[in-house]
């Protein structure tokens, strides 16, 4: 059986590249879907692609980055298909600047709509999804939030969006509502804006690495085969699927029961704080110890 069969899923910004992806594949794998973009060409192409191979789709067109925006598209899935038992919250925007140059409408913009928008998604799928008992969400975050050139608004809106992860994984434990983050690589409309913005220096963003290869562990994550994985971030880069680990502290510290700038500068000096972390997404010392 179809792992997705009898469910019905909401993946946002799905008129194109990772979004349709989804989309396509979680029809295929059995679910209604309802396709959401704020253009209605795009959402209907995918709908239709997806009714022509016999699946079942709706297209809510809108944006998600206001809360009543948000709710027509949760509601959307519950007027024509019954119930949602799936979130994908892919919808995002792309915008690079040096800090210097950063103009803060925009700035606003990207956290609007990759960060406010999943927020007001999920908020309105996990009130849809308590009553009944089970629901998966699956957020989209990005390595960016490690740490990225000219990517400040948009790191910024992914760290939010792992954040939020993790925080309703915390308050949903227990209740059969799943809330999960991917964090896919593909060459997309974003890997070329972030060629052209950089020049030399970032050539060949995500070559050969297509939207279709990240959907897999999407599926995955709103199905029931995923039902003991909760507050994850899966990582696919191509053909590697990887995990990122959750903030933590490092080392076991130092003690001083009456700190001072001093004797915080004679931690530092003496390699008792730390170690310093790199900017950047990294493998764990672990794995790099081991040669990975």
């Amino acid at each position: 059986m179809s792992v997705l069969e009898g469910k019905a899923v909401v993946v946002t910004g799905a008129g194109q590249g990772l979004g349709a992806a989804y989309a396509l594949l979680a029809a295929a794998e059995g679910a209604a879907v309802v396709v959401n973009d704020v253009d209605a060409g795009l959402a209907a192409a995918v709908v239709e692609r997806i009714r022509s191979a016999g699946g079942r789709a709706e297209a809510a067109v809108g944006t998600v980055a206001t809360w009543e925006g948000a709710g027509a598209i949760v509601d959307r899935c519950v007027e024509a298909f019954g119930a949602i038992d799936g979130l994908v919250n892919n919808a995002g925007i792309f915008r690079l600047a040096h800090p210097a140059e950063q103009d803060p409408a925009e700035f606003a913009r990207v956290v609007e709509v990759n960060l406010l928008g999943s927020a007001y998604c999920g908020l309105h799928a996990i009130r849809a999804m308590l009553p009944r008992g089970r629901g998966s969400i699956v957020n989209v975050t990005s390595g960016a939030h490690a740490g990225s050139a000219a990517m400040g608004a948009y790191g910024a809106s992914k760290g939010g969006v792992a954040s939020l992860t993790y925080c309703w994984a915390a308050d949903l434990a227990g209740t059969g509502v799943r809330v999960n983050a991917v964090s896919p690589n593909a060459h997309t409309r974003m890997a070329d804006a972030f060629e052209a913005y950089l020049g030399a220096a970032a050539q060949g963003q995500n070559l050969h690495k297509s939207p279709e290869q990240n959907a897999p562990a999407v599926i995955y994550l709103l199905s029931d085969a995923a039902a003991g994985v909760h507050g994850q971030v899966v990582r696919i880069d191509g053909d590697e699927l990887s995990m990122v680990a959750h903030p933590t502290v490092l080392g076991e510290g130092t003690h001083d029961p009456s700190w001072s700038v001093g004797a915080v500068a004679a931690a530092f000096a003496a390699g008792e704080v730390g170690p310093l972390m790199p900017v950047g997404l990294h493998r764990s010392r672990h794995e790099a110890d081991l040669g990975a």
